[in-house]
Formats: C-alpha cells, sequence, structure tokens
C-alpha cells in the first residue's frame, strides 16, 4: 500500500464572485502596463524631455505578462481536467461502489493554540479524517474483483470528509477492484452534492448537516467550476493578447533603447507558448492527478498485530476500538481465535454488505 500522504486537492471555499474581485486590482495594474507599452514609442526620441525619466523596461512587462499566463494555465488545465477527472472518479463509488461497514474517525483537537487557524488556513487539516474498516468484509462480498492477493486485518486510511465528527459503524463504499479505496458513504454524497443541482442527501443525515461540525454549507453550493473556468478563459485570452502587443511595441523601439531586443522578446515568447506552458500546466496537473488517483484509492495503513495502525491522533485513538477489539494478523497465533470471533460477528451485523444499484 502506498504512503497515506496527503496531496492538494482543490481550490479553498470561496464564491466565483470571490475570485474574480480578487482579481480586479491585477487587472487594473496590467492594463496600466499596457498604456506604458502604448505609449512608449512616443518617447523613445532623445530629444523627448521624458526619454531620460526612469521607466519600466517593456521587456519585463512581457515578463510579468508571461509569467501570469503560465499560472493561468495551469488553473485553466486543472479545473478542465483535474477536476473532471476527479468527479467522474468520485462518481464511479455511486455506480460501482460496495459498501461495508466501518468507522470514521475525526479529530478536531486544536494542538497549535492561537495558530490553530493558520494551521488549518495552509493544511486544511479540519477538512481529513481517518477510515477504519475491515479488508475480510471487503474480500468476501460477492461483488469484489480484487486479484491482488489475499485480503485481511483493517485498514486505516485518511480521507476527506464534511462532517467532522468521528462515526462508528457506518456505511463505506469501496470500489470493488480497489479494496484499499474505502471512502464514507455520506461524505461522499456531499461531494457529488457539492456539483450537482439536483444531488440530494440521505435524509438520516439531515441532523447531522444542520451541526455546526459539518461543513455542508460550504459545500453544497453551485458548481463554481464554469464560471471560475470562464475567468481564467478571459485573463488567458488578455494576457496572449497583451503579450503579443508588446513583443510588437518592443520591436519598434529596440533600436533606441539598448535593453530592449525584439529578437529576445520573440524568442521568450516562443519558448513559453510552446514549451514552458505545456510542460507545466499539462504536465503539472497529469502528474497530480496520478497522486491523487494513487492517494484515493490504493493508499492506507494496514493494522499491525497488536492492534495499532502507526500514527493515531490522541481524540480519535479515544472515539475508536481497544487495542483487544483489533483484528488481528492471521499469521499471529495467540489472535487468531480472537479475529475468527470479532469476523463472525461482523457478517451477522444487519446491513454489513450492500450492492449498490
Amino acid at each position: 500500500m502506498a504512503d497515506d500522504s496527503t496531496p492538494i486537492l482543490a481550490l479553498p471555499g470561496g464564491s466565483v464572485w470571490q475570485f474574480f474581485v480578487f482579481t480586479i486590482p491585477l487587472f487594473g495594474v496590467y492594463c496600466y502596463f499596457l498604456y506604458l507599452a502604448i505609449t512608449r514609442p512616443d518617447i523613445a526620441d532623445p530629444d523627448n524631455e521624458k526619454f531620460y525619466q526612469p521607466r519600466i523596461r517593456l521587456t519585463d512587462i512581457l515578463y510579468v505578462y508571461l509569467t501570469t499566463w503560465v499560472l493561468y494555465a495551469i488553473l485553466m488545465t486543472y479545473m478542465t481536467y483535474f477536476v473532471s477527472k476527479r468527479r467522474r472518479l468520485s462518481k464511479r463509488y455511486e455506480k460501482e461502489g460496495i459498501t461495508v461497514l466501518g468507522d470514521v474517525l475525526y479529530d478536531d483537537e486544536n494542538r497549535y493554540g492561537h495558530c490553530g487557524w493558520l494551521c488549518n488556513l495552509l493544511c486544511k487539516k479540519n477538512d481529513y479524517g481517518y477510515v477504519v474498516y475491515d479488508l475480510e468484509r471487503v474480500a468476501k462480498h460477492p461483488a469484489c474483483d480484487f486479484q491482488g492477493g489475499n485480503l485481511m486485518g483493517k485498514i486505516k486510511k485518511k480521507v476527506r470528509i464534511y462532517y467532522r465528527y468521528p462515526r462508528e459503524q457506518v456505511s463505506i463504499l469501496v470500489l470493488p477492484q480497489y479494496p484499499f479505496s474505502g471512502q464514507p458513504k455520506i461524505d461522499l454524497e456531499a461531494d457529488w452534492a457539492s456539483f450537482s443541482e439536483t444531488y440530494l442527501v440521505s435524509e438520516g443525515y439531515n441532523e447531522a448537516a444542520e451541526n455546526n461540525r459539518a461543513s455542508t454549507e460550504r459545500v453544497m453550493t453551485r458548481d463554481r467550476s464554469l464560471g471560475i473556468t470562464l475567468i481564467s478563459l478571459g485573463w488567458l485570452m488578455f494576457l496572449l493578447s497583451a503579450s503579443v502587443f508588446v513583443c510588437l511595441q518592443i520591436g519598434e523601439i529596440s533600436d533606441v533603447y539598448e535593453d530592449e531586443s525584439s529578437y529576445w522578446a520573440w524568442t521568450i515568447f516562443a519558448i513559453v507558448m510552446g514549451g514552458v506552458t505545456p510542460v507545466v500546466a499539462i504536465g503539472g496537473n497529469l502528474i497530480r492527478w496520478k497522486m491523487y488517483e494513487r492517494w484515493i484509492l490504493k493508499s492506507g495503513k494496514a493494522g499491525k498485530p497488536d492492534g495499532s495502525y502507526g500514527s493515531l491522533p490522541r481524540k480519535a485513538r479515544r472515539n475508536y476500538l481497544s487495542a483487544d477489539e483489533s483484528v488481528a494478523s492471521h499469521s499471529v497465533a495467540s489472535h487468531s481465535v480472537a479475529s475468527q470471533s470479532q469476523v463472525t460477528t461482523s457478517e451477522e451485523e444487519d446491513g454489513a454488505y450492500i450492492q449498490m444499484a
């Protein structure tokens, strides 16, 4: 199993209007740069009194435009490629997922004092918890299609959650081909609702949705992807046009200013458009997607013979099972009887296995 690290998943919460307003000051500055490029040929004359005044090089303005172009290209690719692939993967759980019972661990203890809000802002710690479920339940499910060997013991896996409190014996959705892909069903439903205006979360969780520990108000909003994509597309068109115009203006003044070169400007433009942008925007998002897909489908920590799962938050550990209740490794004879007893009890629980429609 892969390391249980957490990749960057998504944009911070906020509306499209917040994103649009945030870009207005930057757009004003870039329009001023464009004004400088328009008026620069008029003062590119040694006889003009403004010729000797301090100035911003058009080449530097071109650098700023092209750097911003790359950033928006990354965002545009993220919205059109990464987000769409993530949603298709999430919806696979609704169509293909099998359901087993497991626990959701969540630790809301603040260990950073007054800096806790900053830690959560940077690391999104409050958005993640753990699921713990029995791999043998998955292996014995009729729909399980895993060919990678025997499945035994329990798994602890870090997951994205929307309902911020611990839960016991709740539905965990698992893809049949990936037994380590478990995700809490109700949190997946909240995720589906975040990009669907018609999906409704299960009625049994209405009380949880109104609880201040749940983050559903921020999640269950209208789809923001189209608005952010359109804003990014508008910026890309502006930056492309502005960069071409600046290159043309540099060609007009390169004979007057020794620190401006038309050949260098067009060379940098071609390198960024034809080399840097595809590698960074497309390649970067492709790598990011592979990391995310691996984290969703194959990450987790297997249970140890002593019932531990490595480092587990103190408060989450208290809300989970005791060590005596953990399913031990079948290679340890002293725990084999207790293991078989627990599995038998689990299979008798109502709703332990549910095939999704």
